[in-house]
């Protein structure tokens, strides 16, 4: 009876058409990668310019307009003391509010929500809001799951 080796060891042709192969896996994957636009983008806070409010300010942090391959819209917002925004909804898009430092309230459909450093409020698609602040300041990151925000002032007749 003749024994087969069942540990060979591989050719060196074995090794090359494998190394080969998966060089060309790799290489089509970074391809394909960056044709879906998975490149990394880096957003310097430093070249931000804010966006000025009556209220406050919004720092857009990443967007659709900021880079083409956004997946949602990111911001840091500053609420003056003493201060409200517009009541408003955003029709295309969910917000989601994670309180940096201050405190503020939020009017969500009909009732008023109090925040304060550490907490996080999603506020549904389509629902009417708006923040007021009191005695301090209030600063929060805020993220919306889409590239393009909209944002409709609603008013009395809604």
């Amino acid at each position: 009876m003749t024994q087969r080796r069942t540990n060979r060891r591989p050719t060196r042709r074995a090794i090359l058409n494998t190394s080969f192969v998966s060089m060309a896996t790799v290489l089509a994957t970074a391809e394909l990668s960056a044709a879906a636009g998975d490149e990394v983008r880096l957003q310097p806070y430093d070249k931000v310019e804010p966006e000025n409010y009556p209220w406050g300010w919004i720092r857009w942090l990443m967007n659709g307009q900021i880079d083409p391959h956004a997946e949602m819209t990111m911001g840091l917002v500053h609420f003056n003391p003493h201060q409200t925004n517009v009541l408003h909804i955003h029709p295309n898009s969910a917000e989601y509010l994670h309180v940096i430092s201050g405190s503020s309230e939020h009017l969500m459909g009909d009732r008023w929500v109090t925040l304060k450093a550490g907490d996080t409020l999603r506020i549904p698609k389509g629902v009417p809001h708006q923040a007021r602040t009191k005695d301090e300041s209030f600063r929060a990151l805020i993220v919306y799951d889409t590239p393009k925000r909209i944002m409709v002032p609603v008013t009395d007749g809604k």
